[in-house]
């Protein structure tokens, strides 16, 4: 059965009207989810704390793949879900008992500007291990602006009373990323 080129050209004129378009747009989506990663970087050095209250910072790059690169242009939406963050002592007589509050952020590799605050901690009125710090999530973070990257960086903060002497701990952090592009525009 041939289709008329009259009929054709409305079909495609309607499709590219502005509510029309939203409903197109639902039917040419490219998606794409990554395996969950984990890293783990070993024997991480803290230094020692002053007495008092303090805050320490340690960044853990964190590889995403190639999961950007393969996306085509178009409509970007992300789900970043930061399922762990662990913290282990591996060296030191040091107890984490007193840290009062912890959090993982994200950013842009290289960049000094926090994107968004992915997992936080606050001290529970009973501590269970001394020397383990565990974040745990459930909520994705949509982070479009970060889909095509290769790494972002996982900045973990911690404050309260740290441990007085220097230690080292093994950190690891498990991540998957769900990502669609609604790509309409280059089927016209």
């Amino acid at each position: 059965m041939r289709v008329p080129l009259r009929a054709l050209s409305l079909s495609a004129v309607l499709l590219l009207a502005p509510g029309c378009r939203k409903i197109a747009d639902t039917f040419f989506v490219v998606g794409i989810d990554s395996e969950e990663l984990c890293k783990t970087e070993r024997n991480v050095e803290f230094p020692a704390s002053p007495s008092g209250p303090a805050t320490l910072e340690e960044t853990l790059e964190f590889p995403l793949g190639q999961l950007g690169q393969d996306l085509p242009e178009g409509r970007l939406e992300t789900e970043l879900r930061l399922r762990l963050f662990e913290l282990n002592v591996t060296g030191g007589e040091v107890d984490l008992g007193g840290i009062e509050y912890a959090k993982v952020s994200l950013r842009r590799q290289g960049s000094g500007e926090l994107i968004r605050t992915l997992l936080e901690y606050r001290r529970p009125a009973q501590v269970f291990s001394p020397t383990q710090l565990s974040l745990r999530g459930l909520e994705p973070a949509s982070v479009p602006q970060l889909a095509r990257e290769e790494k972002v960086e996982l900045v973990f903060e911690a404050t309260g009373d740290l441990p007085r002497q220097a230690w080292t701990a093994d950190i690891q952090a498990c991540a998957g990323m769900q990502a669609e592009v609604h790509s309409f525009h280059l089927i016209f």
